[in-house]
């Protein structure tokens, strides 16, 4: 319960309450109502924001939740974007995430925010640096995306700089991701040279790099002023950010989603589904936290007896000793859980998450996982341990079930759950609400009318 402690919350909680109506009706709502009432919410969120030392935040993290709301209906009903002139520039520089990207990045969310931006606006696409031509053979998914390449060993800080003053007339959009102090060195000679250039800022991070931050700092705070949107892909963290008074910025909810290929089938038959569990990713690392997986499904093989587990991915070479002691002590597992090494071809990935029908996630922290739309968008139930996405991945429940962290009795126990409710007749009633799921919040092409019109409305 908000507690009203002066006129500026009395005013944003009289506003939130004048416009509750509308936020029912929002399915109802033509394009112009919804833009009028986006507007509304915009100067409201800004008015807290001004304020922000003298008002309960449970008020912002309220305006930014309705106001993302809002931006759905607008996605459903906007005309299409019309530029006059010479097609806008946007420019995805690696500085600061690392010192250049890797061809992984280019069909994760670093890559596809911009391509399926560039695609709304009728823009060109620019990510850098890369090394080499060759070293990037997912380029040939996203055709209109260019890469610059330096093939440099040293810190290419310096680099990045040079090439954002010479290119700065063609960075019309520039996409940045997290807080970091390169990020805002780089901002400020952007700013000097484009203060009419537009910055959105993806801020994909988990509650522990959230606590790490000094968001009081003037450093931090001249960066709330440096980007036109900031976003963050899980809605937990989008309300933790908006509930700290240090945060001098509205957060948004732009998940990483999901891009359809032509060659991605939508058609997900319950009836084709097998009693897999799948999980993908780097199988290994610490943080994907794998061993405990495993352990599990080993606890509860005999109760899911005709069920397999599937760990897709490039193999840590220190996680292989691991993999070997846990067959010894687990001999009659060898033929249920199959490691199938990096599968880098699409339609061979997605084909395993085609088959499976359950997903899971083991990890002891994830911003939000890029492979978990992938699965959303191929029919797969979910297990998940408590990641700060948890209660996105599963729609608080009704995708799934999520676990406390490093719990591997809850997770036994978890397993067995959603196992037992993925016969047929589950998965008929499973895959339709995933893919309506999926369609409405994980669709990159969707997300991208979204950021084009928070930038350019």
């Amino acid at each position: 319960m908000i507690v009203l402690d002066n006129k500026y919350t009395q005013i944003i909680s009289d506003f939130l309450s004048e416009t509750e109506t509308y936020i029912d009706q929002l399915d109802t709502l033509s394009f112009e109502t919804a833009a009028e009432l986006y507007d509304l919410f915009d100067d409201a969120t800004h008015t807290a924001i001004n304020h922000i030392n003298e008002i309960n935040t449970d008020l912002r993290v309220m305006l930014c939740d309705r106001q993302d709301k809002i931006l759905d209906r607008i996605a459903d009903t906007m005309p299409s974007f019309q530029h006059s002139g010479e097609p806008l520039g946007i420019y995805s520089p690696a500085i600061g995430v690392m010192n250049r990207w890797e061809n992984v990045h280019i069909m994760k969310d670093v890559g596809l925010v911009g391509y399926n931006l560039a695609n709304v606006l009728g823009a060109e696409p620019v990510m850098y640096y890369g090394t080499k031509q060759s070293d990037y053979p997912y380029l040939h998914e996203l055709p209109k995306l260019k890469m610059l390449y330096h093939e440099s060993d040293d810190d290419l800080n310096d680099a990045y700089i040079n090439q954002m003053i010479n290119d700065h007339s063609k960075m019309d959009i520039l996409l940045v991701y997290g807080r970091y102090d390169r990020t805002l060195d780089y901002l400020d000679y952007y700013r000097k040279y484009r203060p009419d250039g537009k910055v959105y800022c993806a801020l994909d991070m988990n509650s522990f790099w959230y606590g790490k931050i000094d968001w009081d700092n003037d450093p931090s705070k001249k960066f709330a002023t440096q980007c036109n949107v900031f976003a963050t892909s899980c809605r937990y963290i989008r309300d933790l950010i908006n509930a700290d008074p240090k945060v001098r910025f509205p957060c948004h909810w732009l998940p990483n989603g999901f891009y359809k290929k032509n060659y991605v089938q939508t058609d997900i038959k319950p009836e084709n589904k097998e009693n897999i569990i799948l999980t993908v990713g780097r199988i290994g690392t610490r943080e994907k936290n794998n061993m405990e997986l495993m352990i599990a499904f080993a606890m509860v093989s005999e109760v899911l007896d005709g069920w397999s587990l599937r760990l897709v991915g490039p193999v840590e070479p220190d996680f292989q000793p691991y993999i070997d002691h846990f067959f010894e002590q687990c001999p009659d597992l060898k033929e249920r859980i199959i490691f199938t090494g990096a599968i880098n071809n699409k339609v061979d990935l997605y084909n395993e998450y085609k088959r499976a029908k359950i997903f899971a996630m083991t990890s002891l922290s994830e911003g939000f996982p890029n492979v978990y739309a992938e699965a959303l968008f191929h029919g797969c139930m979910f297990v998940t341990s408590s990641i700060d996405a948890a209660d996105d991945m599963i729609n608080f429940g009704e995708l799934g079930e999520k676990y406390l962290i490093q719990d591997v009795d809850a997770l036994a126990n978890t397993l067995i759950s959603v196992c037992g409710k993925a016969d047929l007749n589950g998965m008929r009633k499973h895959i339709p609400k995933a893919l309506e799921y999926a369609e409405k919040y994980y669709d990159w092409k969707r997300i991208a009318k979204k950021l084009a019109y928070m930038l350019f409305k």
